[in-house]
């Protein structure tokens, strides 16, 4: 059941994403925004597979398919306007490398 509910919560997640990276004009979108939203197209298209690990494969490949979306959003984002997106929101800087 947990699988089913992790499942589903990926899904409305990355439906969301899928949105948000569509309003990227197309030709600002690169290799890794039309790779992985052809690789979204393939999930919906296939689904999980019969298999006894089918759900739990599927649900691990929308994760992937949501962290990439994620750093494509990001990408475009600090394309647009760089220095605007922080990546460590309420920390401190990381130390230089003084090696």
């Amino acid at each position: 059941m947990a699988i089913a509910s992790a499942t589903d919560r990926l899904l409305t997640r990355v439906e969301g994403l899928v949105a948000g990276v569509e309003l990227i004009p197309v030709c600002r979108r690169g290799a890794r925004a039309l790779g992985t939203l052809a690789r979204w197209e393939t999930l919906k298209a296939k689904g999980p597979a019969p298999d006894p690990l089918g759900n739990w494969s599927h649900m691990r490949e929308l994760a992937h398919v949501a962290r990439d979306l994620v750093r494509v959003l990001r990408e475009h984002r600090e394309a647009e306007q760089p220095g605007a997106f922080v990546g460590r929101p309420g920390l401190p800087p990381l130390a230089p490398d003084t090696r």
